[in-house]
């Protein structure tokens, strides 16, 4: 079923200093998640975000969104950001309640864009309308050379007057404890791992789908104005990817992220289309571009069209399309530079919604 916006997404974040994803920890000492890649033939390990955990902040964001612009359908735990998924939207919390039916659990935006999948009373699934990658550093040998991770020793400071009571009464319960290990215990000692590096990511969105059932098309809606509810969840979508890539990753009340957008790629169509190249790629940018100008030149349907947005990156210096439009049969190709972060976000929402507005007009006038 073809339900524009297509969007997909590529770019470099610049990162500081930052806990991208925990790992856990082993006594005090608190790991941040690695993996393995390989750059020129080489096995290197360095600290990376999981698609998991970058998707959840998106999905954090999304509901702060949403509801900001007069959204009302979310339950308490996507309110919260809470990643449980398949609930009612009017379930309350503690006390939850699974949803029955794919509509019934669509209604709430975080199961909606998100996916659920529910395993008891009637099984049923939802596939993620919104797709991360793995952010890792930039595939170069000097980059990837710096992003290893490094720990950090910090400590809680317990007021003197707390000292005091606490100290008395270790001293009651614990004979025989010297004074470096009671001053050591109330100082709480721990170290966190943090990384630094220049990160690439990749994202795909299908959001023409928000409020379409993927698999129960025997189920029934009952939001009233859906369409206007289905431009409000898109836009809002869109928006949350301003906070997902300024302010992503976890131990953020002492390590709120010191991170620069420095690269971003976003194409926007009314036809489904390829993900673009990942943004650890040394050549993303012009690989990208390649792609979708083949796929344009081949996609034999009128009235069609690929919009692409670069910020921080000169796209249209990368490659040639004045040939690729001369044939009305074929997809339109348009690249656009922005200066401006403002102006790409603006103009993407209005070509989604565009998009979405133009394929549900025909839907209307075919019936």
């Amino acid at each position: 079923m073809i339900s524009p916006p297509y969007i997909r997404v590529s770019g470099r974040i610049e990162l500081q200093v930052s806990v991208l994803t925990g790992l856990g920890a082993i006594g005090n000492y608190n790991q941040h998640a690695t993996a393995k890649v390989t750059v020129n033939g080489k096995l290197y390990e360095v600290p990376v975000m999981t698609g998991n955990a970058f998707k959840h902040w998106h999905s954090v964001y999304l509901a702060e969104v949403y509801e900001t612009l007069g959204g009302q359908k979310l339950n308490e735990l996507c309110k919260r950001g809470i990643g449980l998924r398949g609930y009612k939207v009017d379930t309350g919390y503690p006390n939850l309640t699974e949803a029955d039916s794919e509509c019934e659990a669509i209604e709430d935006v975080c199961n909606d864009i998100h996916g659920l999948l529910v395993t008891k009373k009637r099984p049923f699934k939802r596939d993620s309308l919104f797709k991360a990658s793995f952010l890792i550093p930039v595939l170069t040998e000097d980059n990837v050379k710096i992003a290893s991770k490094f720990a950090i020793q910090h400590n809680r400071i317990i007021p003197s007057q707390i000292k005091v009571e606490e100290t008395k009464e270790k001293r009651e319960t614990k004979e025989g404890e010297t004074k470096e290990e009671e001053k050591e215990a109330l100082m709480m000692l721990f170290k966190q791992e943090y990384a630094t590096a220049l990160y690439g990511f990749a994202i795909s969105a299908n959001l023409g789908l928000t409020l379409t059932p993927l698999y129960d098309s025997n189920c029934s809606l009952s939001i009233q104005n859906l369409n206007e509810e289905r431009k409000l969840r898109i836009k809002s979508a869109i928006i949350a990817l301003i906070n997902l890539l300024m302010g992503s990753g976890s131990k953020q009340a002492r390590a709120l992220p010191i991170a620069r957008l420095r690269e971003l790629v976003v194409a926007v169509s009314n036809i489904p289309i390829p993900n673009l190249v990942h943004g650890s790629y040394p050549d993303y940018v012009k690989e990208s571009l390649e792609i979708m100008k083949a796929y344009a030149s081949v996609f034999d349907k009128e009235n069609t069209e690929i919009n692409i947005m670069c910020y921080g990156v000169k796209c249209k210096d990368k490659v040639e399309i004045s040939g690729t439009n001369q044939n009305k049969k074929n997809a339109r190709l348009s690249i656009e530079d922005y200066e401006d972060l403002s102006n790409l976000v603006e103009n993407l929402i209005n070509k989604a919604l565009t998009s979405f507005q133009t394929q549900h007009t025909e839907k209307r006038n075919q019936r």
